[in-house]
């Protein structure tokens, strides 16, 4: 199977399973040894990686090509990458589901908010209006070059039109193609029991956000798809857990007189690092050209 049909073998029902965030190459390899399924690149966080900027469109199209590309060139698993409103017009949307295919990804997410876009949990949000974004929905579908690869309808509206208007939204966008549906900053489970009744009966997936710092409730896997969700993501804890490591670790070196001896303990060995990049293998490969 291809990365993209693996990642539509995962929609089971009853079996709800989570995209988990990587920010970069190492952190998607990690993911995938700890037993991860797929993957989710945020445009929240690649702005945090790639520009040190809250997410306020900081980066462009390419940039977030070329972001996208590192982490799924580190691993085997299906990748979810946020394309935030498609970076444009017609067009534009056309070209970014092309190159989100030529990066390696197998699902993106497009939203309905005007420019300047905003974080899903951040205030002041706008909407374009749903024609536009069935257009633009349409436009993305007809540029899709393999048939697997996966678009999900992503509404902000709860925040802003309140949750009729985000329910209207999405049964607009499936109707314009989208494969998965998701309504970003829910804020509370009974709304997400309300977009499961109402939304159900489409026939497609529906996504929530498990992010735990964010307007949404905080859930389990379980608990989630006993609301009737088929997929999740959890997308910025593995940035905030590298924010707090690396934090805690220089702080404590500055503050222990920039003793090396004083952050020991909150390293992994250099051993173990070069271990898990694979140092051993890279050696082995070489020594098979440049020996006599």
């Amino acid at each position: 199977m291809t990365r993209n049909q693996r990642f539509r073998s995962l929609f089971r029902p009853g079996s709800p399973f989570v995209c988990m965030g990587a920010f970069d190459a190492i952190s998607a390899r990690l993911a995938e040894a700890a037993g991860a399924q797929a993957l989710f690149v945020s445009g929240f966080v690649a702005c945090g990686i790639e520009a040190g900027e809250p997410d306020m469109g900081a980066l462009s199209q390419r940039d977030m090509f070329e972001h996208i590309r590192r982490v799924c060139r580190a691993t085997t698993l299906p990748v979810f990458a946020d394309a935030d409103t498609g970076y444009g017009g017609m067009l534009d949307v056309q070209r970014t589901i092309r190159l989100w295919e030529e990066a390696g990804a197998s699902c993106l997410h497009l939203e309905d908010q005007a420019l300047p876009k905003k974080c899903g949990h951040f205030a002041g949000k706008q909407l374009v209006s749903r024609q536009d974004m069935v257009q633009k929905l349409r436009a993305m579908a007809d540029a899709r070059q393999d048939p697997d690869f996966f678009i999900v309808g992503r509404t902000d509206a709860i925040a802003v039109n309140g949750l009729d208007d985000a329910i209207t939204r999405l049964i607009d966008y499936a109707e314009a193609g989208a494969d998965g549906l998701y309504a970003d900053a829910v804020e509370s489970v009974d709304q997400m029991r309300e977009l499961s009744r109402r939304l159900k009966p489409l026939g497609k997936p529906l996504l929530f956000n498990m992010v735990t710092s964010g307007k949404s409730p905080a859930l389990s896997l379980k608990e989630v798809g006993e609301l009737g969700f088929d997929f999740t993501l959890c997308p910025v804890e593995p940035l905030l857990a590298m924010h707090k490591a690396v934090k805690d670790m220089m702080e404590t070196f500055y503050r222990e007189g920039a003793d090396t001896r004083a952050i020991a303990h909150l390293l992994t060995p250099f051993e173990d690092y070069n271990r898990f990049v694979g140092l051993d293998e890279a050696v082995a490969r070489e020594r098979r050209y440049t020996q006599a």
